[in-house]
């Protein structure tokens, strides 16, 4: 089985700027945005997975028309 396998896919934000990367977990407390191996557009390199809350119901438009 190849290594790449076994790391997850998952959101990440970016702990000082709040960008959002699809990223892989690749240890329990390490995520790499994918695409991005430096780390963030900021410079930064700290990420932190996205938890269960933020998802397309967040975004959706609730005023009454």
């Amino acid at each position: 089985m190849d290594e790449r396998d076994d790391n997850r896919r998952t959101i990440a934000v970016c702990e000082q700027c709040g960008a959002l990367y699809a990223a892989l977990e690749l240890a329990e407390d390490k995520l790499r945005p994918i695409g991005r191996r430096d780390g963030c557009q900021c410079g930064s390199t700290d990420f932190s997975p996205v938890d269960g809350s933020l998802s397309a119901a967040s975004f959706e438009d609730d005023t009454d028309e």
